[in-house]
């Protein structure tokens, strides 16, 4: 008798960040490194769309809190040998923090894309358990015919142009509140498709779900802005806004 082998397929990672994601981390590997090879080393990362993806990828950081400390003023690009790795070619380049207190510190995307904490995994799922509500909010600004920029009131000429934010409360502060209405970010619990072919984190818990999208809709105000305007959107302090 020939026993039949079945053979496990193995689904691409997703990396999710708040306002933009990679079908895989070999995808989101490959962006950041494109940011670090567009400055030289000791300029300022100024591209807002760069800055935007760095302050949203380090919120997956295993070491996040110690990494931002004060809070980050910008990033730079810096030598790897003057942080605390060994061992490094000369020539070697990494990503570094410049916090609002003057100090820097080096920080690894690598660490941050291929690692993720409860928080990081918490808000992956309780963006897709309202991405039907974010698409349909855009489609019915477009039937409307009220295309515009609510930031600058800029005409949005198409669908893909046109990005959904949340102005107040920010997204930040929306996840932010309803995970400590659950207990904290490790009391939601995610899963990733029960063994199924399903891309992405989600939510285990059907009550979990059903309170976050009733959460979302009392309290979300979206909005559309420009790709560029959203880039320059600074990130909200997340204790900020109380429901």
């Amino acid at each position: 008798m020939v026993r039949a082998t079945q053979k496990r397929i193995k689904l691409p990672k997703p990396i999710v960040l708040d306002t933009m994601s990679w079908r895989t981390q070999k995808d989101a590997l490959a962006y950041f490194q494109s940011i670090l090879h567009s400055y030289d080393i000791n300029d300022e990362v100024t591209d807002p769309v760069h800055d935007l993806a760095l302050r949203e990828v380090i919120e997956r950081h295993p070491d996040r809190d110690e990494k931002v400390g004060a809070g980050i003023d910008h990033f730079y690009i810096g030598r790897t040998r003057d942080g605390d790795k060994f061992n490094v070619r000369p020539d070697a380049r990494g990503i570094w923090i410049k916090r609002t207190d003057g100090t820097v510190v080096d920080f690894s995307y690598i660490t941050a894309i291929k690692n993720h904490t409860p928080k990081s995994d918490a808000k992956e799922a309780l963006r897709s358990a309202v991405d039907d509500l974010r698409i349909a909010y855009r489609a019915r600004r477009l039937a409307d015919g009220t295309m515009v920029s609510d930031v600058s009131g800029t005409a949005i000429v198409t669908r893909d142009m046109a990005h959904v934010v949340y102005l107040v409360p920010a997204w930040e502060q929306l996840t932010y509140r309803f995970a400590e209405s659950e207990g904290g970010w490790d009391k939601i619990l995610v899963h990733s498709g029960h063994g199924t072919v399903k891309i992405g984190t989600h939510l285990l818990d059907k009550g979990v779900y059903d309170r976050w999208r009733a959460f979302f809709v009392a309290n979300a105000r979206p909005a559309l802005a420009t790709a560029s305007e959203n880039a320059r959107r600074l990130r909200s302090d997340e204790t900020a806004w109380t429901p």
